[in-house]
C-alpha cells in the first residue's frame, strides 16, 4: 500500500471535492455520501466517548456530523500526506479531536494502541477505503475483521463505499479495488458478527455514476450502519 503515499492530497481534494456535487463523472455520489451520513448520525443514537475514523484522508468531513454525539474523535490514514492534511484543516475541530493516527486496515492491529488507550471505541466511521485498500474479497473480508477488534460490542460502524469497482485514479496514479457487490458485503458482515441494521443505495436515489469515466469505474455506491453483536 505504499504507493498511496505517492498520491497528492490537494489533487484528491481538487479532484472529488471542488464543488458541492463532487467530480461531475461520478454523478450524485458526493451528495449521497454526505446525505447518509447526515441521517446516519441526526437521531444521536450512535454515541459514546470515542469515535475511530478509517481512512480519513485529507479532509475530515465525517467527523462533521459524528462531532456533537461524541467527546473524542481519532483520525486515521495510511498516507502521512494525508496525515498531515489533516493536521492542518483540524482546528475548527480541535476541541474533540484527540488523536491523528496512522492507520493499516490489513494488519490485525490497525492502529497504534497509544490510539486505543486501554479501551476500544463506541464507534468506527469509514469511507471509501476498505475497497481502496484490499484487492480480493479474502483481504476484504480480514480488514472487516482488523477494524472489529476495535469497536465495542454493541458499537455501531458507519461505512460508506463503492460497489463493483475495479481502479480509481487520483492525478495520474491509479488504483486497484476489491470489486464488492451489497450481497458480498452483507455477506462479509454477518460472517464477522454484524448486525446490518441499515444499507442506503446510490443508484436507487441519486444520479448515479457515468458508465464511461477516467476516474473510477464503480457501478453503484452504498452508505451502511452496523452494530458489532459478537
Amino acid at each position: 500500500m505504499s504507493h498511496y503515499d505517492a498520491v497528492d492530497p490537494e489533487t484528491y481534494v481538487t479532484t472529488f471535492y471542488s464543488t458541492i456535487e463532487g467530480h461531475k463523472e461520478e454523478g450524485d455520489v458526493l451528495k449521497f455520501f454526505l446525505d447518509s451520513l447526515h441521517e446516519a448520525f441526526k437521531s444521536g443514537e450512535i454515541t459514546g466517548q470515542k469515535l475511530l475514523d478509517v481512512g480519513t484522508g485529507p479532509i475530515p468531513n465525517m467527523a462533521f456530523c459524528a462531532a456533537p454525539w461524541f467527546k473524542e474523535i481519532t483520525h486515521s490514514d495510511f498516507s502521512q500526506k494525508n496525515l498531515d492534511s489533516i493536521e492542518e484543516r483540524q482546528e475548527e475541530l480541535r476541541r474533540k479531536i484527540s488523536n491523528i493516527v496512522f492507520c493499516d486496515v490489513t494488519k490485525p492491529n490497525p492502529v497504534a494502541s497509544t490510539a486505543v488507550d486501554g479501551d476500544l471505541f463506541d464507534a468506527i466511521t469509514c469511507s471509501n477505503c476498505l475497497e481502496c485498500a484490499t484487492v480480493t474479497l479474502d483481504e476484504y473480508a480480514k480488514s472487516v475483521r482488523n477494524l472489529s477488534s476495535l469497536l465495542k460490542p454493541g458499537g455501531r460502524l458507519v461505512l460508506e463505499g463503492a460497489l463493483d469497482q475495479t481502479f480509481y485514479r487520483v492525478g495520474d496514479i491509479s488504483f486497484e479495488c476489491t470489486p464488492i457487490t451489497e450481497d458480498q458485503l452483507r455477506d462479509i458482515f454477518q460472517k464477522e458478527g454484524f448486525e446490518i441494521l441499515s444499507v442506503l443505495d446510490l443508484n436507487k436515489s441519486y444520479t448515479p455514476h457515468m458508465d464511461e469515466s477516467n476516474y473510477s469505474d464503480f457501478k453503484n455506491a452504498f452508505a451502511m450502519v452496523a452494530k458489532k453483536v459478537q
